[in-house]
């Protein structure tokens, strides 16, 4: 009955430090949040009056399409100047 007591005080230990981990939880709910977010302003959206609904989508859109080309410019300076530090 040692090993075994011995192995599950591992097993409680190892889950006390993961599971009361608050940057664990942090993490869980920036990703819920990052998840869950467009859903409900979409929701919100289309449950509101239809000139409202249609302003908000076209934002989203106009929204979603600067932050990846803004994404897509970043990527590319990075590239460029890693190229100009080796060369």
């Amino acid at each position: 009955m040692g090993r075994l007591d011995n192995w599950l005080q591992e097993i409680k230990e190892i889950l006390d430090v993961t599971l009361f981990n608050k940057w664990l939880w942090i993490i869980i709910g920036a990703m819920c949040t990052i998840a869950m977010a467009p859903l409900l302003i979409m929701f919100v959206a289309l449950s509101s009056p239809p000139w409202i609904g249609a302003t908000v989508v076209i934002l989203v859109i106009i929204g979603s399409g600067i932050a990846g080309g803004y994404k897509e410019w970043s990527l590319h300076k990075r590239k460029e100047e890693k190229a100009t530090v080796r060369g």
